[in-house]
């Protein structure tokens, strides 16, 4: 099977998975008027794959069908570029909003398998072949992952593993000739609702020992016992002019229970390495793809808040005033930063331990993760202050549609803008900094990646420190520099 159409994907997502909201259980996120939204937009990205065949698909390196390239293992750094390409395309179609598009776990798993030497450390040589085996098979089908890799938050002081007296937190419970049998609950799985197979992989560190926790698998949407509960959703069953963006782009987020799920052992990557747990994601060069992933899904972001910075100041004149100037230039400043960025990483790019497998630089993607979490609000803040009270003043189409069309044809037009036109902007400006999507986002934002804090006190800790260090040796090391000789200078 090669790369799917949106017509195939809705089609597939019709499969009896449990997914709960409001106390109801959704029989078809296709139809149901909290889902269609979001489902008709994942459609739309896989039907971007065959509009842009020369960039989104490439041909399979075991069937030859063509495939979705953001599932190729990167073996150039021309292969490291192409992926880009992809990715930026998935992410201009949502302007950066759907933080959880195929990509995000393609470009994850393509790392797994590509290093799957790290997966086969101290005896796990099976795990480590059934992700390479599962990596294909997601490649070749086309599939969309979620995955769910924090345990609940019920008591962040303990292990958690002792958490709920051992039973919240994943684990498992039993095993049969063909299958483990795990329990528990997971967060957060974006996308739930509109993902074909969930992943569990590690987000934290493990306890040596807590080995009924270490474990790593993906089964599919409807495996038996899988329940998701969702969070309030954000998608608004009305117009896109009215929510331009909360009518489209609500990519869900849920906690799953796994109740006594039996997960088959060829579809099982790790069980009971607490030590591999613990090192498998910084071993293998993850952070690398996936921070890469995610910066170019956050440039696209601040070029959109930048360019609807820039409509809303112009269309009202205030960009004549140079404070808004300023505040519009810090934007570009975070974008442009954020662009430089994904360049220097991937014009950084290397091949990792001659293994014929390339990787993006990290180092400019660790210092945009720390960014990041502080520039995306920062740059909504500034567009609430350029926007003003503007924001405020939006009427809806059945306004502009109702008896006062006239009034708001006269009293809602801008200086070169008719009110639609001026009110359509600030209804996108609104819905990006101000809905219920939008302060979902501002939260995803700041945390997806983990928070602005731990993440750049560990780029402290992981930083090469070589070359500073010589800087200041060499002077320390210098008597003329150091002022040991006290004769230089002194008649």
């Amino acid at each position: 099977m090669a790369a799917r159409t949106g017509k195939q994907f809705l089609q597939d997502l019709r499969d009896g998975r449990e997914i709960w909201l409001n106390g109801e259980r959704i029989e078809d996120v296709t139809t149901h008027p909290k889902f269609k939204g979001g489902a008709e937009s994942m459609a739309r990205l896989l039907d971007l794959q065959h509009e842009h065949p020369d960039i989104m698909l490439y041909d399979s390196p075991d069937t030859g069908e063509k495939v979705g390239i953001t599932h190729m293992i990167p073996r150039s750094k021309d292969d490291i570029k192409r992926i880009r390409k992809a990715m930026k395309l998935w992410a201009e179609a949502s302007v950066g909003l759907m933080g959880r598009s195929p990509d995000y776990m393609n470009v994850t798993f393509a790392c797994f398998a590509g290093h799957a030497d790290v997966w086969a450390r101290r005896g796990n040589e099976r795990g480590a072949q059934n992700m390479i085996k599962y990596q294909k098979h997601v490649r070749e089908n086309d599939l969309i992952m979620t995955h769910s890799i924090i345990n609940p938050q019920v008591d962040r002081s303990v292990a958690e593993a002792e958490q709920g007296g051992g039973e919240v937190s994943l684990h498992k419970v039993g095993e049969t000739d063909d299958a483990i049998i795990v329990r528990g609950a997971r967060m957060l799985a974006t996308l739930a609702p509109y993902a074909d197979e969930l992943a569990v992989y590690p987000g934290s560190d493990i306890r040596l020992q807590d080995k009924k926790y270490a474990i790593c698998f993906s089964i599919p949407m409807n495996t038996p016992g899988l329940k998701f509960i969702c969070r309030d959703s954000f998608s608004k069953d009305r117009s896109a002019f009215d929510y331009p963006l909360s009518s489209r782009f609500d990519e869900m987020d849920a906690v799953v229970i796994f109740d006594d799920v039996h997960v088959p052992k060829d579809r099982v990557f790790m069980d009971g390495d607490t030590i591999g747990y613990s090192e498998v994601i910084g071993a293998g060069y993850w952070r690398n793809y996936i921070i890469y992933q995610a910066m170019t899904r956050a440039l696209t972001k601040l070029e959109f808040a930048f360019g609807l910075g820039h409509k809303i100041a112009d269309m009202t004149g205030v960009n004549a005033f140079d404070h808004v100037q300023e505040k519009l230039g810090e934007i570009w400043n975070m974008m442009e930063m954020t662009r430089s960025g994904v360049v220097a990483a991937e014009e950084g790019a290397f091949e990792v331990e001659g293994k014929g497998v390339w990787a993006p630089d990290d180092r400019p993607m660790l210092a945009l993760r720390g960014l990041m979490p502080k520039w995306i609000p920062r740059a909504t803040e500034l567009l609430k202050l350029i926007g003003g009270g503007g924001f405020m003043l939006t009427p809806s189409m059945a306004d502009i549609e109702g008896p006062l069309a006239d009034d708001i044809k006269k009293y809602y037009q801008a200086r070169n803008a008719d009110a639609e036109n001026r009110i359509r902007l600030f209804r996108l400006g609104w819905d990006f900094v101000g809905s219920e999507l939008a302060g979902r986002c501002d939260l995803y934002e700041r945390f997806y990646l983990s928070d602005a804090f731990r993440m750049t006190a560990l780029n402290y800790k992981l930083a090469d420190k070589t070359q500073p260090e010589r800087l200041v040796n060499q002077l320390l090391a210098d008597p003329v520099q150091n002022g040991q000789d006290a004769k230089i200078g002194v008649n």
